[in-house]
């Protein structure tokens, strides 16, 4: 892997917890599902920002390890909060304690909710892998936890090319929007578009290894969307990330979908 660290000359990216640019020459990388707080019982942790992100930290160390790799080869950090002033005051601290010197390219983002309305803390993780991928499958799908959810905490790309699909919401070809507020409507065609272009790109929705739910309401995506992709998927899924905004790009969207696909 040819990892490079792209810093421009500019006081405002000196001294931060984070690069603003990471360039790759991807032979394996590893996708990790959004990750939160969650005890091995399920449930969240007591303690607020700080025992939460530190527990977001250690589940994201058992997925890079049973991938054989560290926090160091991280190449893409996406941290969602619901608290930010809690984040600064004490999550960022935890997770200096995992990253230490290490420096990743960093989005962070401050949304309405998470899976749980406790949650205040998820975070996904990019992750260049070593060894090479000759004689390896495209894909490796896996779990570190019986979580029970759908979808996989750890999901490897052994080569080949990588799609990344633009956030797809439920327009019709003319322009219009399918299904205005009917939310099991806008998944099925949020769905529709998205397997447009993945076979336009000789790619299945088995093939996808990354998806990011963003809705404006988690309860009634759980309730309507949530069957349309069980339907989709069917079993083989993604590493996935599922959050709660304000709003999307039009007021008649509920529901946007992102993901990424391997590609032979």
């Amino acid at each position: 892997m040819d990892r490079r660290e792209i810093l421009a000359e500019r006081p405002v990216e000196k001294g931060r917890g984070f690069m603003p640019g990471v360039s790759v020459n991807p032979s394996r990388l590893l996708f990790t599902a959004g990750l939160t707080g969650r005890a091995p019982d399920g449930s969240l942790v007591a303690g607020g920002m700080a025992p939460q992100a530190r527990r977001t930290f250690e589940r994201l160390q058992s997925i890079l390890g049973r991938a054989g790799a560290k926090f160091d080869d991280a190449v893409k950090q996406l941290v969602y909060v619901t608290d930010v002033e809690a984040y600064n005051a004490s999550g960022r601290a935890e997770r200096a304690k995992f990253f230490g010197s290490a420096r990743t390219a960093s989005t962070g983002l401050v949304v309405r909710r998470l899976a749980d309305p406790a949650m205040l803390i998820e975070v996904e993780l990019v992750v260049d892998l070593p060894g090479s991928a000759q004689a390896k499958p495209l894909l490796e799908k896996y779990n570190v936890e019986q979580h029970g959810g759908d979808f996989y905490q750890g999901v490897i790309v052994n080569g080949g090319r990588l799609l990344y699909l633009a956030g797809q919401v439920a327009n019709n070809p003319d322009g219009s929007v399918a299904g205005t507020g009917d939310w099991r409507r806008q998944a099925e065609k949020v769905y529709e578009n998205i397997g447009h272009v993945l076979r336009a790109a000789g790619s299945t929705p088995a093939s996808v290894v990354k998806e990011t739910t963003w809705v404006l309401s988690i309860d009634s995506w759980r309730q309507h969307g949530a069957p349309v992709r069980r339907a989709l998927y069917d079993g083989d899924y993604p590493a996935s990330t599922l959050v709660e905004i304000p709003g999307l790009a039009r007021p008649e969207f509920l529901v946007e979908i992102e993901v990424i696909a391997a590609v032979a």
